[in-house]
């Protein structure tokens, strides 16, 4: 059975409900509507652009092409999640691109060894759509992750200082913070976990669905991607701040104040 394709009219007219949160940020005057017809612009195009090439590469279908292009999408996020974390690229960039490339190899490896077998991973439509999803749905927990730890140790820094000097290593000082980036990045994606399926059906399965799929096995599609995201989220996190202690940290254990963008 195939899905119901939609109109580019129907496309269009679906698209104007746009006009409502538009005219909420002018009236409000938040300033955010530049941003957000530049972001859903930019959406746009860069849709239709990767639509027409991945066409061209799904029917090329060559590991090196996919890979290469696995890399692009690993190279773009870490700097999209660099600029948005308020830090310096130079500072936080590599462990930034290590952690993203590190999610992507283990949850590569789940799904080439446990899911979709590994004669068929490096198959473009298996590989950069599953990549496509676990990378894009770690960039919100991790920009909040990363922006939660560097700013509360910009505001507590004497209190962290005080810890030094009583003894604790760099590592048992910064755990707070940790602590404390964790719960912020992961407590709306626990919560929005917990009413999948009560509340709300998933855009994969959905879409799933829509074009046809038993709906039992979108689910079991979906119940592995949700699981991967939050998983590869976590060790995005966790890599990112465990290696930015090189970068953001002196030999003294003294925080690099020239780290943070000026605002």
């Amino acid at each position: 059975m195939n899905g119901y394709d939609i109109s580019w009219t129907s496309l269009f007219v679906g698209s104007l409900i746009l006009l409502v949160p538009i005219y909420v940020f002018y009236y409000y005057k938040t300033g955010l509507v530049k941003d957000t017809l530049i972001a859903f612009g930019r959406m746009v195009v860069q849709l239709m652009l990767v639509g027409l090439y991945l066409e061209v590469i799904f029917e090329i279908d060559s590991p090196l092409i996919n890979l290469a292009w696995v890399l692009v999408m690993i190279v773009a996020a870490s700097l999209s999640v660099s600029k948005r974390s308020d830090l310096k690229l130079k500072f936080i960039f590599v462990p930034i691109l290590a952690a993203i490339a590190t999610n992507v190899v283990i949850n590569g490896c789940v799904y080439g060894f446990a899911v979709i077998g590994t004669e068929h991973i490096f198959e473009a439509r298996y590989l950069i759509p599953i990549m496509g999803m676990i990378i894009g749905n770690t960039l919100n927990a991790a920009i909040i992750g990363i922006r939660t730890y560097f700013n509360q140790i910009n505001s507590e820094y004497e209190k962290l200082k005080y810890d030094l000097l009583c003894g604790a290593s760099l590592h048992e000082a910064l755990m707070k913070f940790n602590t404390r980036a964790y719960r912020e990045a992961f407590n709306p994606v626990i919560a929005s976990t917990a009413v999948i399926g009560l509340i709300w059906l998933p855009g994969m399965m959905t879409g799933q669905i829509l074009s046809g799929s038993n709906p039992m096995t979108a689910i079991k599609y979906q119940v592995i991607i949700i699981i991967t995201i939050f998983a590869g989220s976590v060790i995005t996190i966790f890599t990112t701040l465990a290696l930015s202690k090189k970068f953001a940290f002196n030999e003294c254990d003294n925080l690099k104040t020239e780290i943070f963008n000026k605002k």
